[in-house]
């Protein structure tokens, strides 16, 4: 299961300077990307490569870009050999341990980490994205983008100020963002969408209530689960290390854009691992498990009013009986492969205001063929 790694304070600042000083010499400005590290009498040493040869690997082994990337002896010398890639021995003024004056195995983790390109096999992530946004004048853009990131932004903070774990990481895509959670796991997910909903209410209420309309955005929105790589920009100092992925729950969600219309909600078919049950669940399933957190969404506050009740569900056709089937969605991207994918409906009911309602109802589904 991953585990996040929580900063220390036991390491002084100037420790870490020195190893992120160092370590950044090595990176060589994005070109090589460090590995593993293990620790020695005298520091610590580092497996390195280019990057361009970690990808060009045929069947890697697992351990090159998942996990931890403090790695035991036997690994350490695996992963070396795979690379072809000799041990750099790197002497710190601290030995690495628990003891007293020596950094805390944590610390050089925390530190290593940014330097290196890692593998998420599981993560949800969503793509909003602004319609129209290229036949808008400059100063238009810069008004919706404003907007945009303040509904995410005050999204984000009041998930957390409410102990929703959905710590917000994102990156642009120009007319719009990519959106995962920090944390990993099924848990996170499901705050992911929590947060997502949170957003879509803003939102929601900003289209109602700001005197210029013009300056929010209508979006259009797809959510995936899958895998992606991870990678950083850190900057010399250690101040600063923006995250980027890109991986296949990427391409599948901007796949998925490109044939989503104004206001739909569209949530990729995948199966996950539920790592708290032990068992793998579809889309279905998933949406269950966030529709069954939405009451941690009661109460909270939405511009001046109050979250009373939401509902979240998979649209699909009504059944004679009465009860409405699921329908799976076929589209086919620009180069001929084909994608699958649910409307998704989100209603939520706010005490004074009218309900908002987000999302497309299945009726209104006209540019989308359903899979057979």
């Amino acid at each position: 299961m991953p585990t996040d790694i929580a900063p220390s304070a036991e390491a002084a600042p100037e420790i870490r300077a020195e190893l992120h000083r160092t370590l950044y010499a090595v990176w060589r400005f994005g070109s090589n990307a460090l590995v593993g590290w293990r620790p020695t009498s005298t520091g610590i040493e580092i497996i390195t490569a280019p990057k361009i040869r970690l990808f060009a690997l045929k069947d890697a082994p697992r351990r090159i870009f998942v996990g931890a990337r403090q790695m035991g002896d036997k690994t350490f010398e695996e992963v070396s050999e795979v690379l072809q890639s000799r041990a750099l021995d790197i002497r710190l003024t601290q030995a690495v341990g628990d003891g007293p004056g020596q950094t805390p195995a944590s610390v050089v983790e925390e530190v290593f980490a940014p330097f290196a390109v890692t593998k998420t096999d599981q993560r949800a992530v969503l793509l909003v994205d602004i319609v129209g946004f290229s036949k808008l004048q400059p100063e238009q853009q810069a008004s919706q983008l404003a907007t945009l990131e303040f509904a995410l932004n005050i999204a984000a903070e009041t998930a957390l100020a409410h102990e929703i774990g959905f710590r917000m990481c994102r990156s642009t895509t120009g007319d719009g963002f990519y959106i995962w959670n920090e944390r990993k796991g099924l848990e996170a997910d499901i705050d992911l969408f929590l947060g997502y909903i949170l957003f879509a209410i803003f939102h929601a209420a900003l289209r109602r209530s700001v005197a210029v309309p013009e300056a929010v955005p209508a979006l259009r929105t797809a959510l995936g689960i899958g895998s992606h790589y991870n990678y950083h920009q850190p900057d010399r100092t250690g101040t600063s290390r923006n995250e980027f992925i890109v991986g296949d729950v990427t391409i599948q969600v901007a796949r998925l854009i490109a044939n989503c219309r104004a206001d739909q909600i569209l949530v990729g078919a995948f199966h996950r691992w539920d790592d708290v049950n032990g068992v793998w669940i579809d889309e279905e399933q998933f949406v269950e498990r966030v529709a069954g957190g939405l009451a941690r969404l009661i109460d909270l506050p939405v511009m001046g009013s109050r979250i009373e009740r939401t509902s979240l569900y998979l649209t699909g056709r009504r059944m004679p009986e009465g009860r409405f089937q699921r329908q799976k969605i076929r589209v086919v991207d620009k180069h001929g492969i084909e994608h699958f994918c649910f409307n998704m409906k989100l209603n939520a009911f706010l005490d004074g205001v009218d309900p908002y309602y987000c999302g497309l109802q299945h009726a209104e589904l006209t540019l989308v063929r359903p899979a057979s």
